[in-house]
């Protein structure tokens, strides 16, 4: 179990303001070698909030890596999350980006694992 404080870059050409979260992370193997990453927000002394970013809120989030029997070489990756962004943005606004921020985030985390696996 540990504390991670999280930030995001601002977007929109600094119309949406950076974010920071701080969540208590708890990172599990199971015995069929499923691996769970769980979090909820947090607040740690610490970690106060910093001048220039917004404080986002994590409600319980994760995801499982669950191994595919008889594929070694690939995972299925079960991921849950409920972000509140914090801040005055206009729903419309979150809805417009939020989406590619998701693709970007799995398109990033794919590009990982192979680095990882070279």
């Amino acid at each position: 179990v540990s504390v991670c404080r999280t930030t995001t870059p601002s977007a929109f050409m600094r119309i949406i303001s950076p974010r920071e979260f701080v969540d208590v992370v708890l990172v599990k193997q199971y015995e069929d070698g499923t691996m769970l990453s769980a979090a909820t927000n947090a607040e740690h002394p610490l970690c106060p909030p910093q001048p220039n970013f917004v404080r986002g809120f994590n409600y319980p989030c994760g995801c499982f890596c669950i191994p595919l029997p008889g594929e070694p070489d690939r995972t299925q990756l079960l991921s849950f999350f409920q972000t509140d962004l914090g801040g005055y943005l206009p729903q419309a606004v979150v809805d417009s980006f939020f989406p590619a921020s998701i693709a970007g985030f799995y398109s990033n985390l794919t590009k990982a694992v192979k680095a990882l696996k070279a």
